[in-house]
């Protein structure tokens, strides 16, 4: 499963992801990328490159919990409803894969509600809509990203509540039945203003018949879910923490080389052997943080660097030479600096 790199919190932008597809290139051998003109050569491994960019959600245990989590929620709110209906919030810190796993949850509600209602090509139908919270937003501010998602001309002249009125009844004319909320830690409730807009996505979410998906940095020490309005909140939503792998158990490492040897089985490079970084895992571990974002940050560069200097493959000696993401050498600073030395089996790189 693989993204568009733009955030899709537009009607078009999310039919377009909802279209796309990736194109494994073919890899070729050695001897036959060689024999390629040079034209053709540079086409063959800029496919590749771009292949490489194309985000992809890997069948890790946090997404297994997700999948679970959302079904369960998306049951609880099946039929009709005088109350409140439940919600489910994704937590993390920065980097830890939060937004892809939301799209690609909305993207198997999407291709689930149309397969149930054979409806795969009608564009009228709109099973999901995500977007991304404005930051320090009002109210106004929250219904005016909703309109422009949707594609609507509201004017600012009409009052909150009415533009709330007309985006929930055309999300109701689009049967829309899941509503994604990314950087849902922008909303302040705190503040004023961010209180008006939670009671206002509040009233919002019991007026549509949908699921609602609230994504964002550290939600259990936000305003939204610790604030003013975090009581009400927390009653109707399931929260899952999204936090980096552990090396702490036999179980855990197992997990951190599978989640390795599944990144490795997409490597578009001739002459990689898979297996070779799932036996540096306790390196990768440290270099990392444990942080998926992070190690595919890393992996991506050592395949980009493979294909322009010719290599074809990937070792720790490679990726070595290739700098991690800055938060990455952050953590791993800080434990360095804790501990005053490397944890055991692996060495300073």
């Amino acid at each position: 499963m693989e993204f568009l790199s733009s955030t899709p919190d537009s009607l078009t932008g999310w039919r377009d992801f909802m279209m796309y597809k990736p194109n494994r290139p073919a890899v070729l051998l050695t001897s036959e990328r060689d024999a390629l003109k040079l034209a053709k050569r540079e086409d063959y491994d800029d496919a590749r490159i771009t292949f490489i960019n194309a985000p992809m959600v890997l069948p890790t245990p946090d997404l297994d919990k997700l999948i679970r989590e959302e079904r369960i929620v998306t049951g609880l709110n099946r039929g009709h409803h005088f109350t409140a209906r439940q919600a489910l919030a994704v937590s993390g810190r920065q980097t830890m894969g939060k937004s892809t796993a939301a799209m690609y949850l909305g993207r198997r509600h999407e291709e689930r509600m149309r397969a149930k209602s054979a409806r795969e090509t009608d564009n009228r139908y709109t099973p999901v809509v995500y977007l991304t919270t404005p930051p320090q937003t009002t109210p106004k501010g929250l219904m005016t990203r909703f309109a422009n998602t949707l594609g609507l001309p509201l004017s600012q002249r009409l009052t909150t509540e009415r533009q709330m009125d007309v985006v929930v009844n055309v999300l109701r004319q689009m049967e829309t039945s899941m509503v994604i909320l990314d950087e849902i830690q922008h909303l302040r409730t705190r503040a004023q203003a961010g209180m008006e807009a939670a009671s206002a996505l509040k009233a919002f979410s019991e007026r549509i018949p949908a699921t609602f998906l609230y994504v964002g940095v550290n939600l259990s020490q936000s305003d939204f879910l610790g604030g003013a309005m975090g009581a009400q909140m927390q009653g109707r939503t399931t929260f899952i923490e999204m936090e980096p792998y552990s090396l702490a158990s036999a179980k855990h490492r197992k997990q951190w080389e599978e989640i390795i040897a599944l990144f490795e089985r997409e490597f578009p490079l001739a002459n990689h052997e898979i297996g070779t970084l799932e036996e540096e895992g306790a390196w990768l571990h440290a270099v990392t943080g444990g942080v998926i974002g992070s190690l595919r940050t890393l992996l991506r560069k050592g395949q980009i660097a493979a294909i322009i200097d010719g290599r074809e493959h990937l070792d720790r000696v490679a990726l070595e030479d290739i700098l991690p993401d800055y938060r990455a050498e952050l953590d791993r600073q800080k434990r360095v600096d804790r501990r005053g030395k490397y944890p055991r089996g692996v060495a300073n790189g």
